[in-house]
């Protein structure tokens, strides 16, 4: 390798092992994979790739969007959840490089699962280093995929008990899809299994005060219209809805439901994108990547885990990453 790939390559493990570890630190490799891509000419390479008609339609949509509500800023911003996709085209996709990737990646999940546990045993909130739990967890369920894709079972077992840690009740659920697939159970049966276990767990086993929030928080963005709340006016889109709801609610800033937070903010369009993106992932992508991100679309069912960008970027990171086999 000459002196310009080992950097390059340097920046994509210290990319990849940010991850689960720091929002900032994965902000700064993204962003210097992406200025590289587009410097040494890799970045046309991802348009020869299958889903990169399906990642311009996400793009263009959140783009075309933000424009219709003046709000380029933030329409722009749900795309860079998917500059992994565009940085780490190109690379050197030999096994061992693609080997030596995936170790660092799984560490970084390992050390990230390892800090929860130890925050949870004293009391602290089990976050590791990023910003909310919920957000952890979520992060974890990919590199967890990619464990049990890999038959890496003690990877598997230490990153599935931090998700476990983070102290989600819906996590788990995603570990199992991820679970099935990783394994070689088929996406869509997984998913729809997961969807039932996830709604009849909330229905039956979540406490009262918890259903009457849902039952707020989900009424309230359905009564946005499709794609009125723009690229980033959730919040002041559905305020009214919840006052009127229930006075004075105290969580209104988004949908707890990536779905209806998508057809609040980017109407049908932005489902379509979704579904077209992880269709081509779930068709052609590594079955650990394919099962990664499914997880994150189930977890989507009660939380906004596609408008979180550490969770998204972590999944799309692995897509990447794994590339186009269908090999565990």
């Amino acid at each position: 390798m000459t002196r310009a790939e080992r950097v390059r390559e340097g920046v994509v493990w210290f990319t990849l092992a940010a991850l689960p570890l720091s929002t900032a630190a994965m902000e700064l490799g993204c962003a210097v994979l992406l200025v590289l891509a587009i410097v040494d000419g890799r970045a046309r390479r991802f348009l020869d790739l299958p889903w990169a008609s399906a990642g311009l339609l996400v793009l263009g949509v959140g783009a075309l969007t933000a424009l219709a509500s003046g709000e380029l800023r933030a329409g722009l911003s749900g795309g860079w959840a998917l500059a992994p996709l565009v940085g780490l085209a190109g690379l050197p996709d030999a096994p061992d490089w693609v080997e030596r990737r995936c170790r660092i990646a799984l560490a970084a999940a390992a050390v990230a699962s390892v800090i929860a546990l130890s925050q949870r045993g004293v009391g602290l909130d089990p976050r590791g280093t990023l910003s909310h739990h919920l957000t952890l967890a979520y992060a974890l369920v990919p590199p967890f995929a990619v464990a049990v894709a890999r038959r890496s079972w003690v990877v598997a077992c230490l990153v599935g008990v931090g998700v476990v840690a983070s102290g989600s009740d819906a996590a788990p659920i995603a570990l199992g899809v991820a679970a099935l697939i990783g394994l070689g159970a088929g996406a869509l049966s997984a998913f729809a299994a997961g969807a039932v276990a996830t709604l009849a767990g909330l229905t039956f086993l979540a406490r009262t005060s918890e259903l009457g929030q849902r039952a707020v928080l989900w009424t309230g963005g359905l009564l946005v219209p499709p794609g009125h709340a723009g690229a980033g006016g959730y919040a002041a889109a559905s305020a009214s809805g919840y006052e009127r709801l229930q006075p004075g609610f105290w969580f209104p800033n988004h949908a707890h439901d990536s779905y209806i937070q998508l057809a609040a903010t980017l109407g049908g369009a932005g489902w379509i994108a979704l579904l077209a993106l992880a269709s081509v992932v779930w068709r052609f992508g590594h079955r650990g990547a394919a099962a990664g991100l499914a997880g994150v679309l189930v977890g989507g069912l009660t939380q906004d885990t596609v408008g979180d960008l550490e969770v998204t970027r972590a999944a799309f990171a692995w897509v990447a990453v794994l590339g186009l086999s269908r090999r565990a």
